[in-house]
């Protein structure tokens, strides 16, 4: 992804993440679960009293996602319903098309997490 499209996706998430902690905006339903999946998550990084999905994105705005993360603070990604986990609970890319098979999708919705 280019470097003007992160910023401005990382500028979008921060601007919906300041209006969710408002009361402004949806919060997913499971967000605990999807947190409690990113604490586990080998791509987590503690910066601070801040889990972050990979490296935060103002540390490294170009990646891989699928291989670093995406930059995310992990409790504010979990809780927007739009967002969703760039890896598969097997760790490979996951595909956000059609049926999702990222982590959050996946393990959400499995008869156990419910």
């Amino acid at each position: 992804m280019p470097l003007a499209a992160t910023l401005s996706r990382a500028a979008r998430n921060f601007a919906v993440a300041v209006a969710r902690r408002a009361g402004v905006g949806a919060i997913h339903p499971q967000w605990p679960l999807r947190a409690e999946i990113c604490e586990r998550c080998p791509l987590r990084v503690a910066v601070g009293k801040i889990s972050y999905c990979g490296q935060p994105a103002y540390r490294k705005p170009l990646r891989d996602e699928a291989e670093e993360g995406c930059g995310c603070p992990t409790r504010d990604k979990a809780r927007d319903p739009d967002q969703h986990c760039p890896i598969t609970p097997s760790h490979r890319p996951a595909n956000h098309e059609d049926a999702c098979d990222c982590k959050w999708c996946t393990l959400c919705n499995a008869p156990h997490a419910r």
